[in-house]
């Protein structure tokens, strides 16, 4: 059952992450390239002995980076990094701070190869020898009023230097785990933390870099969770931050970005972590992130267009001689509407992990009944196949909504054995159903600016850096409802979500079908979509993901229209990716199971095996066999009799025994484990579950 945890090194939470997106790469790719005649002299002033100079070549290198894809692979291939890095030790402040603002630049476009060159150069010696020097900056500068002219000219760029250090290093770290590891022994955490305890006297852009950075740095990382350890003072700040009034985006991110950090140390900051009980934790960020989820998707994309509009009017050549221009309206617009964006993002993102904790660890299939134990046909395995069976599974945890949470509720069930059961009232669970569950479905809906058209070549949109982040964030919202949906169904007690907001669950079967049209649009074939509409097929697989998991929760019992059970069989059809194949499989199978309904489970048991007749992919090969077993387990079921057995599907099966084992045999273990267990697992049980069938009505 396909729940969704969210791997946050590798997500794009923000632009910093070094990964551009296909939206910058193609407004890159149209833009003239800077010519070469141009380059060259600027790269050569950042050694001049002029610092004005050098001040302006790093101020236009800065510039010059953002530009286009060409141009920029044209000043790496001049060594620029290695010139950069080499300011960052200028004797002059201007310069320093420059050189550090293109260096901040190129971790944002530059992608992996940059980074990795930006390690491989020791950028962090040099940035990192910048920290004390800014430190005793900031302190004059709440302590008291500036010694002289000079000084007061560097207080006009001290955030600016503060921001451009802290993104380096959260960027590194970001997308290097070699990095990491250095940053880990350079004890960061006291300067961040110096941030944190200030917000109030702090620009919100100097917290933001540095709430980003901290949040990198405590994910799964124990190096960093002793520090916390031996300093517990410092969770006191962050959760403070959870409980300020904010208004501005920045300053919502702050907050939010404080939820993940405390997340992440949860297991430290829990009194009751000994015990798998993170309650405190999670209703202290559920509201603030609950909160964070209340935005205007499409009003926001109007807007966006709008000032994409203008901005794109206004667009010039580069002009080196004013490297450093202010922000129009229309570009300060667009950069709020992208750091919410990116807030929500960050939101959905911890919401689903939350809810992911919640089913960890759940078995989602039941116990086979049918297996003949007398039977050994297939229980003879050579030593490897039979040590792989037996191992133990690899560590799983089930921090549950939380042990306490889950507690409460048994004792709520236990307590309603005479009165219907009511959870409505539980603290958690009243924010995701009442404003979580109501925000994933505003959020998910597509707006007119999400995706790009669907024409060939795919076009750009009036705001492809805003169509990126909104696609990503439906996606976000998508894997949400889902873990959602799956906490409903295996966490609360009696499926409660289920049957006492069942019209709830019903329109939101009907939503996702309405949503995997408007995706789909013209007809995208997920795994192989055209070039730019690669987030439609993300979301309609994980459209289709939800489907199933809400099929499940509902027993089957779905709203069904005529085009539901065609509609997810085109979308196996359709597809090249397993992962939507198999989701297709799994919601079809258990809409198979309803009873009087022999037309639907007829159409699905035919599709079923027709499908597997056909050389399907291992791993649909192994959810149609599964499905299988699962829908005609018992020859009580309705449709067993007309449907199975009048359709002779036991004999089509037991001749489909010697392929499936070939199949099984060419997985190779080292490289696909899990597969090839699950394979080994659907071979051995097609067998007894062929034999079971033959015996069953004698």
């Amino acid at each position: 059952m396909g729940k969704v945890k969210n791997n946050k090194k590798k997500q794009q939470r923000v632009n910093a992450t070094g990964v551009p997106t296909n939206a910058e790469i193609e407004e890159a790719e149209n833009l003239q390239r800077v010519p070469v005649e141009t380059i060259l002299p600027l790269i050569q002033k950042l050694s001049s002995p002029d610092a004005n100079e050098r001040a302006w070549a790093a101020a236009g290198a800065s510039n010059l980076l953002m530009h286009d894809a060409a141009t920029r692979r044209l000043m790496l291939s001049k060594n620029l990094i290695g010139a950069l890095i080499e300011r960052l030790t200028d004797s002059v402040h201007e310069v320093v701070v420059e050189a550090l603002g293109a260096l901040r630049n190129l971790t944002v476009v530059g992608g992996e190869e940059v980074i990795s060159e930006m390690y491989n150069k020791n950028v962090l010696t040099p940035v990192t020898a910048l920290i004390p020097p800014l430190g005793v900056m900031i302190d004059s500068m709440l302590t008291a009023p500036a010694a002289s002219a000079q000084e007061q000219e560097k207080r006009k760029t001290v955030w600016d230097w503060a921001e451009n250090i802290i993104s380096v290093i959260w960027a590194m770290c970001e997308n290097s785990e070699k990095s990491l590891k250095v940053v880990n022994k350079l004890n960061m955490i006291p300067f961040l933390m110096s941030f944190m305890s200030n917000v109030d006297k702090l620009p919100p852009k100097v917290i933001v870099a540095a709430a980003q950075c901290l949040y990198t740095l405590t994910d799964d990382n124990p190096d960093c969770r002793v520090v916390f350890v031996k300093n517990p003072d410092y969770i006191n700040p962050l959760m403070n931050i959870l409980s300020l009034n904010v208004n501005a985006e920045e300053e919502l991110l702050i907050k939010t970005l404080a939820c993940g950090i405390v997340i992440n140390l949860r297991s430290i900051i829990s009194s009751k972590a000994s015990e798998n009980d993170f309650s405190e934790i999670h209703s202290a960020v559920l509201p603030v992130l609950s909160g964070a989820l209340n935005y205007d998707l499409q009003k926001a994309s109007t807007d966006a267009a709008a000032a994409a509009q203008v901005v794109n009017l206004q667009k010039k050549d580069v002009d080196l001689s004013k490297p450093n221009q202010p922000a129009t309206d229309e570009e300060h617009a667009l950069a709020l509407i992208e750091t919410r964006l990116q807030t929500l993002q960050l939101s959905l993102e911890l919401i689903a992990n939350i809810c992911t904790e919640s089913v960890e660890g759940v078995d989602h299939e039941d116990e086979e009944e049918w297996k003949d134990e007398d039977d050994d046909e297939m229980e003879t395995h050579d030593d490897e196949d039979e040590d792989a069976m037996n191992e133990p599974e690899s560590e799983k945890k089930d921090d549950g909504l939380d042990e306490n949470t889950m507690r409460e509720m048994e004792q709520l069930a236990a307590a309603s054995s005479e009165t219907p059961l009511d959870l409505s009232g539980h603290t958690i669970i009243n924010i995701l159903v009442n404003t979580i569950f109501p925000a994933l479905i505003h959020l998910g809906t597509p707006t007119p600016l999400s995706f790009p058209e669907q024409t060939v070549p795919t076009p750009s949109t009036v705001a492809p850096l805003i169509t990126t982040q909104l696609a990503t964030t439906h996606l976000r919202a998508i894997e949400a409802l889902n873990n959602f949906l799956l906490t409903m169904a295996d966490s609360v007690p009696g499926k409660w979500w289920y049957k006492h907001r069942k019209a709830d669950a019903d329109q939101c079967w009907t939503w996702l079908f309405q949503q995997a049209g408007a995706v789909a649009g013209n007809g995208v074939q997920v795994g192989a979509e055209e070039k730019g509409q690669e987030m439609r097929g993300a979301v309609l697989d994980a459209i289709v993901g939800c489907l199933w998991t809400l099929a499940r929760g509902l027993d089957a019992e779905v709203p069904l229209a005529d085009f539901h059970i065609p509609a997810l069989m085109g979308a196996y059809t359709s597809t090249t990716s397993d992962s939507m194949r198999v989701k297709s499989i799994g919601c079809l199978g258990v809409i198979a199971k309803r009873q009087g309904a022999i037309e639907t489970n007829k159409a699905v048991g035919e599709f079923l095996m027709n499908l597997l007749k056909n050389n399907p992919s291992t791993e649909a090969c192994v959810e149609a066999l599964n499905a299988m077993y699962d829908i005609y387990a018992d020859k009580d079921f309705d449709y067993d009799l007309p449907v199975y057995v009048q359709g002779n599907f036991n004999q089509e099966l037991r001749g489909m025994i010697k392929m499936v084992k070939f199949m099984v045999r060419n997985i190779d273990r080292r490289k696909s484990r899990d597969l090839r267990n699950r394979a080994d697992e659907a071979a051995m049980n097609l067998v007894e579950f062929v034999k079971y069938k033959e015996n069953e009505r004698r």
